[in-house]
């Protein structure tokens, strides 16, 4: 009889983290991607702010990704 994967870490050991760590860094990604939309819509409402801070967010966001090599810097996961 074979194992059945243990889908709870797998991604865990994919990306060689310890659950701290990931949830650590997932919750980082989710409030700055909040902040980003909050951002966004208050612009969209009011055009004069915020002008460029969603986009300086989501960069920062690309940056810390692909220097922990999460994803390739020249092409979408999505491709």
């Amino acid at each position: 009889m074979t194992p059945s994967p243990n889908y709870f870490t797998a991604h865990l050991r994919e990306i060689d983290e310890s659950y701290g760590q990931h949830f650590g860094h997932a919750s980082y990604y989710s409030v700055m991607l909040l902040a980003a939309a909050i951002c966004a819509l208050i612009h969209a409402i009011l055009p004069f702010t915020f002008q460029k801070k969603s986009s300086q967010i989501i960069f920062k966001l690309h940056s810390k990704m692909t220097a922990r090599k999460l994803i390739d810097a020249q092409s979408s996961p999505y491709d």
